[in-house]
């Protein structure tokens, strides 16, 4: 049996954890390969619940402490008074447990404010807390003492001491990946303590600088690992395909432990199965020799003939089984792993997959839940891969530490390429624009070569046998430096079978070697362009953009209109997956979505606010239209059009390894909305193929009504991910029908009077117009006032995320209360044969320059009125955020149908993926719930609306010939002035904004990017529209 370990402390008289960067570990195991020791070879195949594997996950013993000085220093020991202590759950982050409180920052160190004298290696004291958690175990019965029993952590954040039975075992920093510990000599027959100590923060903390909630505790699962004395303790496979992409030579190192140094000879099998678990390969023999020493490695190979290869559209996994036989022919332990034969490799100066130009069309993702933090379930893993795939994404970041092993066994079998990332950020310690490395760490720093190398090492051992990490990353956001380039050495050094990433070259020139790939982020579009025509010696990846915070994403589909165009750009991550939000109540009770500054109650106090809000998805997994046209931008189907007369098409298949043959293309004919004609039919297109397709419809040359096609292709049979029928593609167009105008005009005649106020009455309504403020006062149709109160020139709308990172707000401020403080310029009454024509021009106070509204309201004898609006900004102004006008209408019009672009919120930059139809909904379900209110709900190219009470009378909205629309139950000031949903109270009205246009939302960042040129409202222009209105009864 191996001896108990003799304890030094370091030599500076400072705990491991603080000032002391070289010690990030004492007495934990070397890293390996993630493996479970089963007795039989049919569990491992199976991948049945392992045997011996005993889960210490559950209810432990806790108690926190405010910083070390305060913690109970002997609660280790045995016959230690834990009535002071609570209980806990483990694994969790002690902050969702109702201890401390979460904290978000994004740059700075979560210290600052507490001891912002505070340099690196220091680690803070005054407020550092400090989590005493104890549990306590009984060995299996069949359990021999003196035989192997591995403890295994599997995150802690951030660093822990470790205590069996009151012997100090050891420490370890590095949260995201596992730290082992053999107990072996430490353990007792019968009742066992487990004491674990767990610091907030620690010198390595320097190291953890992510943009993420600082959370704390033992997060992911504790277990303990039974292994025979003579065991297999890791093992690489390679699955290196031929230069064809076809045969592979699979091949595996592997390395056997020997506990207690015996001298004796065990024979290493290995088999290799299917995914019908047939064998594939004659089974592989190979004798080992223990020489008496700790480890012994070995190699084997074989020959596989044709093996179905791996890729995220063709996820083949095969089961690698390992076995170790005794000198009778006895298995005594087996590992397993699901490995994918697949080749990626920069050739001819680009990343491919299995010999094809692969394009990532990915996203960053942190690991978090809004119920749990960082303790994420199996279950919400799998919500996440399945809309991942279900909206086209075929890539993840791990931003930015290593994930639990779990997701890189759902990516194998559910196919997404994954860039695994070091535990490495150190933004705080550097600045943009620096020159040298100045005061960076890690740097060139020797103090910290030590845990850098010791935290790419353990990633790459834990994942390395997984087909869907293809890229390895040496860090986020931590400049350059000499300690890169060993990291890269280090990786490259053991594995050839991926590339090496780090985005931080762009930023330190002098350190580029230490990345295989071009990496930035947030780069504009036209800079990309210019940088590639300067050099493209690396492939080039976006491993951040299109920053999703709030309503963003706009203007999406540009970047792809790049990477179509370059061969060297090979796609990009969007920033992010998931918001960081937190599920919390106020303190009325009301369960809410929280962010940053939400913990102040607590004792959080510096931090970033909503910056934590970027997800495709909120916090709680609901899909927001920003993925909607992810899915659209990403699909891998691109039909275009050929001639829209006869039906003829180009349609170019932008899989790798899939032939359309394997989806169903559907069709259909909408006239006004309404489908007429549809059809299907399969088309044999091979990957990365174009092929003409002609679909057989007709169509008039001549016609009242709008046609409209919609082409899409939807899976033929269930999948993994899907199930039959499921959308991956689709386009729509607008068909070449000439338009019949129908002049409607309505008969019988109109009354004017013209008072002090303008009153226009005909059959079954009656108009009032003031003119002190040259609006609709009232609008009486059939016996209902249809305004609740009177519809206003309006050029503002609730500020975004992007707006106010670019400082639209202020900027734009001009335009805020432009259209309340409209003045009277004139005010004409025209009566005309069954009409009456109001001509009104406006004053808008907008800066020195004043600008002109001219608006006409025409008043048929049928009730409808035409709006004819002309903005004429004054000189020198800036963007307009929208042109409109805004109609309060009374709480009971919550009924809306459209026929327009949706169902979903869509804005002139992001609307893609909305579809011209009829929509029906009600005003409350058109609201966003970004977490920090916002404009939302918009839609664009509407034809014609309607808002109706449950009787089905209320209001006709025409554009002529379209308009944007939005209905919400909020004023844009109502929305601006709220910081959390839960304080849109308000909703007794139905306020519809109906638009010349609003500018697009913008994306690029959050912090300085202003929408695009060609998505602004630009104020050097006029802008004219025209739209109508009409109670319906």
């Amino acid at each position: 049996m191996k001896k108990k370990f003799v304890y030094t402390p370091p030599k500076n008289g400072m705990p491991e954890w603080n000032n002391n960067p070289e010690i990030f570990e004492v007495n934990r195991l070397r890293p390996h390969a993630t493996l479970s020791p089963y007795n039989r070879e049919e569990d491992a195949l199976y991948f049945k619940e392992c045997e011996n594997i005993m889960s210490l996950n559950g209810t432990w013993k806790f108690k926190l402490s405010n910083n070390p000085d305060s913690r109970p220093k002997d609660f280790y020991k045995l016959g230690f008074d834990e009535s002071g202590f609570t209980e806990i759950k483990v694994p969790s982050n002690w902050q969702f447990q109702g201890f401390d409180y979460p904290q978000y920052t994004n740059v700075r160190y979560p210290w600052v404010v507490r001891e912002p004298n505070l340099k690196p290696p220091y680690a803070p004291t005054g407020y550092n807390p400090v989590g005493s958690y104890i549990t306590y175990f009984t060995l299996p019965k069949n359990y021999k003492m003196g035989d192997p029993v591995i403890l295994h952590f599997a995150g802690v954040e951030s660093a822990f001491y470790v205590w069996v039975n009151g012997d100090f075992v050891g420490y370890s920093e590095d949260t995201f990946t596992q730290s082992e510990f053999d107990i072996t000599p430490y353990l007792v027959e019968g009742e066992n303590k487990l004491a674990v100590e767990v610091y907030r923060w620690c010198d390595a903390s320097w190291l953890e600088d992510q943009d993420f909630w600082r959370l704390a505790g033992i997060f992911r699962d504790v277990f303990l690992m039974f292994t025979p004395k003579v065991h297999i303790y890791d093992f690489f496979a390679r699955c290196d395909l031929d230069e064809k992409y076809e045969d592979a030579i699979l091949k595996v190192d592997v390395t056997v432990s020997n506990y207690d140094n015996e001298l004796k000879n065990v024979k290493l099998k290995a088999r290799l199965f299917d995914r019908d678990k047939k064998e594939v390969i004659d089974t592989i023999y190979k004798d080992v020799s223990l020489d008496g020493s700790d480890f012994t490695d070995l190699k084997i190979s074989a020959f596989v003939k044709n093996p179905e290869k791996w890729s995220a559209e063709k996820p083949n996994l095969y089961t690698l089984v390992l076995a170790l036989e005794d000198e009778a022919g006895n298995v005594f332990e087996a590992v397993s792993a699901k490995i994918g034969f697949r080749k990626f490799e920069i050739k001819d100066g680009l990343m491919q997959i299995n010999g094809k130009r692969i394009v990532f069309k990915g996203v960053n993702r942190h690991e978090f839940t809004c119920d749990n933090g960082r303790a994420i379930t199996k279950e919400e893993m799998i919500k996440s891969i399945l809309l991942m795939k279900q909206h086209n994404i075929n890539a993840v970041r791990t931003s930015h530490y290593p994930n639990q092993t779990l997701w890189y066994d759902l990516c194998d079998e559910y196919g997404l390429y994954v860039i695994d990332e070091t535990n490495l950020e150190t933004h705080g310690t550097w600045r943009y624009g620096q020159k040298g490395l100045e005061e960076t760490i890690p740097a060139s720093r020797p103090e910290w070569e030590g845990a850098v190398l010791d935290r790419v090492n353990s990633m790459l051992h834990r994942d390395k046998n997984h087909p869907c990490v293809v890229i390895w990353s040496l860090g986020n956001e931590s400049f350059g430096g000499e300690n890169f380039i060993k990291m890269k050495n280090l990786i490259k050094a053991y594995d050839d079978t991926r590339v090496v990433h780090y985005e931080g070259i762009c930023h330190c020139r002098e350190f580029e070697d230490a990345s295989e790939i071009e990496s930035q982020m947030y780069t504009k579009i036209w800079d990309i362009e210019r940088f590639i025509n300067w050099r493209s010696d690396k492939p080039f990846i976006l491993c951040e953009y299109s920053h999703a915070m709030g309503n963003s994403c706009g203007g999406l589909y540009k970047y792809w209109e790049l990477f179509d165009k370059y061969p060297v750009l090979q796609g990009g991550f969007i920033w992010d997956w998931i918001d960081q939000s937190i599920r919390t109540k106020n303190q009325d009770g009301v369960e809410y979505l929280a962010y940053g500054g939400d913990f102040a109650h607590l004792g959080e106090d510096q931090n970033d606010g909503t910056f934590c809000q970027n997800g495709l998805v909120f916090g709680d997994h609901q899909v927001s239209p920003k993925l909607i046209e992810v899915k659209k931008v990403y699909q891998n189907v691109k039909i275009f059009e050929g001639d829209l007369v006869t039906g003829v098409f180009k349609i170019r298949n932008d899989f790798l390894f899939t032939n359309l043959n394997e989806f169903k293309l559907k069709w259909e004919i909408l006239k006004d909305g309404i489908r007429t004609e549809s059809g299907e039919m399969t088309v044999d297109i091979e990957p990365l193929a174009t092929k003409r397709v002609v679909i057989p419809y007709e169509i008039p040359e001549k016609a009242e009504e709008e046609y409209i096609l919609n082409i899409s292709f939807v899976t033929t049979s269930d999948t993994l991910w899907a199930k039959a029928g499921h959308e991956v593609a689709y386009e729509q167009f607008i068909l070449p029908v000439e338009r019949i105008v129908k002049e409607e005009k309505a008969s019988g005649d109109v009354e004017v009077i013209n008072g002090d106020s303008v009153i226009v009455k005909g059959s079954g309504f009656t108009v009032t117009f003031d003119k002190n403020t040259g609006l609709i006062s009232s609008y009486n149709f059939a016996g209902e006032e249809m305004f609740k109160e009177p519809p206003v020139l309006n050029f503002w709308r609730a500020a975004t995320d992007n707006d106010k990172g670019n400082k639209l707000p202020s900027r734009c401020e001009t335009w805020k209360e432009a259209g309340k403080n409209a003045s009277v310029s004139s005010f004409e009454v025209v009566k005309e044969d069954g009409f009456a024509l109001i001509k009104v021009e406006f004053t808008l106070p907008t800066k020195e320059n004043e600008s002109k509204v001219y608006l006409n309201y025409k008043v048929s004898a049928d009730g409808k009125i035409d709006f004819d609006y002309t903005l004429v900004p004054g000189k020198k102004l800036p963007e307009i955020p929208e042109v409109g006008m805004m109609f309060i209408l009374p709480r009971k019009f919550e009924n809306l149908t459209f026929y327009g672009k949706g169902p979903h919120e869509n804005y002139i930059d992001r609307d893609k993926s909305a579809r011209v139809g009829i929509y029906s909904g009600l005003v409350k379900d058109q609201f966003v719930p970004y977490i920090s209110p916002q404009e939302c709900g918009n839609k664009t190219g509407v034809r014609w609306a309607t808002l109706k009470d449950s009787l089905n009378k209320g209001l006709l909205i025409k554009g002529n010939p379209t308009v944007e629309l939005n209905a919400l139950h909020f004023t844009p000031s109502e929305v601006e002035n709220s910081k959390h949903l839960y304080e849109l109270v308000n909703d007794d009205k139905v306020v519809v904004r109906v638009n010349y246009k609003q500018m697009g939302v913008g994306g690029d960042d959050s912090w300085g990017a202003k929408t695009h040129y060609e998505f602004n409202i630009h104020s050097y222009m006029t802008h004219k529209y025209s739209f109508s209105i009409q109670g319906v009864k």
